[in-house]
């Protein structure tokens, strides 16, 4: 079972409670073809950062 990008993204969104750490692991940029996966890695960290950000107000 393989979760989409979007997914994820809405999970983050919608967690219950404030966010205190995050990692994002097995990114390997020689496997990155296109870029693709360091872009999709980007998102969740902007995500994680404007909930984190959110969760401070």
């Amino acid at each position: 079972w393989r979760m989409t990008t979007r997914q994820v993204i809405d999970i983050i969104q919608n967690l219950k409670g404030k966010i205190i750490g995050a990692d994002i692991v097995e990114y390997n940029p020689d496997r990155d073809l296109g870029s693709m996966t360091s872009m999709v890695a980007a998102k969740l960290l902007k995500e994680i950062i404007a909930r984190i950000h959110e969760d401070k107000k």
